[in-house]
């Protein structure tokens, strides 16, 4: 009796870790959804599928998140390899990837990178900076949430863009 007992706990046990997996997978396709409407809702969306696309898989170039200076390196080889488009379109596709596909180090970004990737108010990321100069430097992400009345809801929302 104590055997089969245990044996149906098991059981039950393994049912439920099996429920669960659905649920927990759902979670998480629905976070890279809202992710990928994010960036599909933005304006320059379309404009960055044009210009991209003509050579190759868009998806390629946003795997990996950037720095403002890395994605102006990749905008710069794009041209030299004879992507077309005008200044203002290449200065569209820019700050598209800069706001949706970003990188800052929080350690050394300026007012600028803050505003623009971790989409923070200029008052926000001069609190950041303000803090950072008067405490030292981030160690991780929980200390960055600690700066005295900024935006940690949005803060929270662009977390995957901060690096230290």
């Amino acid at each position: 009796m104590k055997h089969a007992l245990s044996s149906l706990l098991t059981v039950a046990a393994f049912a439920w870790c099996l429920s669960a997996l659905p649920a927990a997978s759902t979670v998480h396709q629905s976070a890279a959804q809202q992710a990928a409407a994010g960036a599909e809702s933005d304006p320059a969306h379309e404009l960055f599928i044009q210009t991209c696309n003509r050579c190759h898989d868009a998806a390629r170039i946003t795997a990996l998140r950037r720095t403002k200076t890395e994605w102006e390196e990749v905008i710069n080889k794009m041209i030299e390899r004879g992507a077309t488009g005008s200044e203002e379109d290449f200065v569209t596709v820019f700050g598209y990837l800069r706001r949706q596909y970003g990188k800052v180090f929080i350690n050394s970004a300026t007012t600028d990178e803050i505003t623009t990737t971790l989409r923070l108010s200029s008052k926000d990321a001069d609190a950041v900076i303000a803090f950072r100069k008067a405490n030292g430097n981030f160690q991780d992400f929980d200390a960055v949430k600690k700066v005295p009345d900024i935006d940690v809801k949005t803060l929270e929302e662009h977390k995957d863009a901060v690096a230290f």
